[in-house]
């Protein structure tokens, strides 16, 4: 993961979407980077709408997105030295997605979008389709912007891939302080195979402080790695399920942002979009980042 030189933020609904710029805003203008705001509108073309002309309709949608823009720009003070305002057409997590890979953007910048619809249940929301699918990291935007982040909670897990998660994160948000936090967990499937194989309460008791001792070694390692940023890095490792543990790290009033790394390196696992991560995705009070790797997207 390299330095943000192109940040893409998507904007559909107004004033809702106006957090989406600011926290964009906030981390292009850090970096200096270039924003790129996009609005896709749907294409009618295909709808049988006689005797209206759906080239007129969709004439008339793509002014109103402009003006939406324009007064949304301007309420949130825009203020980085490059931008660009695309009005796309399409569907919006497709447009997306071909947006971003045109751009070489470096990171995508979404609201959380709720919603207990039977067709979001089936097929996910549009926030949930651009991280299944992106290659670059996806910040969700759930809390009103006021200032950037100060605390930042990284899930890590201790397989190599997850270790380039904190260096970027770091990058990213340089006087922010970060805890990395993580799970150890021996599923009820795993603790009854041990008994099958003759491991009783002490062997399994045994296995979970192995694999607390690694997971504290794995997070030293890595925040000596980060021993040069202004502020301290925090470890933490707690057992429990993942996905209730890292929601309730968010609870803290000073945690702003919650990292998820890579997760399950497979394709079918990435794309029908992890139940930890829909988890936390769902019900955590702060913004979520997921981070996507080169190298997991090289193994596949």
């Amino acid at each position: 993961m390299d330095q943000i030189r192109n940040v893409l933020a998507a904007a559909g609904q107004f004033p809702q979407d106006d957090t989406v710029l600011a926290r964009a805003t906030e981390i292009a203008r850090a970096h200096r980077a270039r924003l790129t705001i996009v609005h896709v509108i749907d294409d009618v073309s295909g709808f049988d709408l006689a005797p209206v002309d759906t080239t007129l309709i969709q004439h008339q949608l793509r002014l109103s997105a402009q003006e939406d823009l324009k007064a949304a720009i301007a309420r949130v003070e825009i203020d980085v030295t490059e931008i660009d305002i695309r009005i796309e057409i399409g569907s919006p997590s497709l447009r997306l997605i071909e947006l971003s890979n045109e751009i070489n953007a470096d990171l995508i910048v979404v609201r959380a979008h709720h919603s207990d619809s039977i067709l979001e249940k089936i097929i996910g929301s549009t926030t949930d389709r651009v991280i299944r699918t992106s290659h670059v990291p996806v910040l969700v935007v759930k809390r009103p912007v006021t200032q950037a982040y100060q605390r930042i909670v990284v899930s890590i897990d201790t397989f190599d891939d997850s270790a380039v998660v904190a260096p970027f994160v770091a990058a990213l948000f340089p006087l922010a302080r970060l805890q990395l936090n993580h799970v150890v967990q021996i599923t009820t499937q795993f603790e009854v195979a041990m008994q099958r194989a003759g491991s009783g309460q002490a062997g399994i008791a045994a296995h979970r402080d192995a694999l607390i001792h690694k997971a504290k070694a794995f997070l030293r390692d890595l925040s000596q790695k980060l021993a040069k940023r202004p502020l301290r890095t925090v470890v933490r490792v707690v057992v429990g399920d993942p996905a209730a543990s890292l929601v309730r790290a968010t609870w803290s009033p000073k945690v702003d942002l919650i990292v998820l790394g890579p997760g399950s390196t497979g394709r079918i696992r990435w794309a029908l979009l992890g139940s930890v991560t829909r988890r936390v995705l769902r019900a955590a009070t702060c913004d979520v980042l997921i981070c996507r790797t080169a190298q997991q997207d090289t193994k596949e």
